[in-house]
């Protein structure tokens, strides 16, 4: 009902899926042991660019408590992303889901692009960078999600793939305990919703732009009452997809 409040067409997908789309909409073979995103759409066009913006601990809670102007008005896919356990939608075992795979002791999302003459550029904090690639350097490790955007608003159009991962709204909530006050957590959503926004006027044709959250680096234990906890405690990580210009 919420996707269709929001006007998105709407996909349940694992995040074993993820790699797939990612290889499906840069028009690369699919490994055998990888899950088939046969109903993603592709666009008509071809695809010149992803950019794969990951985010720590958001949801549609906070898509439907802070009211992101840009991501409800200009994302087209809603993707619910089912994991086989809570821990599992943690951000480090998301990341693990995301670029490499249970059934391959080789495979990395990363290098499989790599290997076939894809530009790929990673900005994360330094602990998650070996939860998406085994070349560090490939990525550029930066403390804060300021300096993620700063970085990833001059490496966007030079990469086929650009992977920024943001952890801001999850430090927040682990500092007041899942209940911040209410004006600083419209300013750090409103902040990164600003940003998925400059980065995308600020693509080239034939860009797609994916938003993937999770359920943040660690539990947390609620403050949280009433319809909003059990919400809260209910809720998918989830994915966007904004088709190209």
């Amino acid at each position: 009902e919420i996707a269709e409040d929001l006007g998105l067409t709407t996909f349940s997908i694992s995040a074993d899926h993820i790699p797939s789309i990612i290889l499906k909409f840069l028009a690369l073979h699919r490994p055998p042991y990888l899950p088939a995103a046969r109903d993603i759409p592709l666009p008509p066009d071809h695809v010149d660019q992803v950019i794969l913006v990951i985010i720590d601990n958001f949801s549609l809670y906070e898509v439907i408590t802070y009211q992101p102007e840009f991501m409800i008005k200009n994302l087209d896919t809603l993707l619910l992303i089912d994991t086989p356990t809570k821990q599992a939608a943690l951000s480090t075992p998301m990341l693990r889901s995301m670029f490499f795979s249970k059934e391959s002791l080789t495979f990395n999302l990363i290098d499989s692009l790599r290997n076939n003459d894809k530009k790929v550029k990673v900005l994360a904090r330094d602990e998650d960078i070996p939860a998406i690639t085994t070349d560090p350097s490939l990525a550029s490790t930066e403390n804060s999600d300021v300096n993620i955007y700063v970085k990833g608003l001059k490496a966007i159009n030079r990469h086929d793939l650009l992977v920024l991962h943001f952890a801001d709204i999850d430090e927040m909530y682990s500092r007041y305990s899942m209940n911040p006050p209410a004006e600083i957590a419209l300013k750090v959503m409103r902040r990164t919703d600003k940003w998925l926004n400059l980065f995308w006027q600020q693509s080239i044709a034939g860009t797609i732009l994916m938003v993937i959250g999770n359920d943040g680096k660690r539990p947390i234990d609620l403050n949280l009452k009433g319809r909003a906890a059990e919400w809260k405690r209910a809720n998918l990580p989830i994915g966007f997809i904004k088709y190209q210009k």
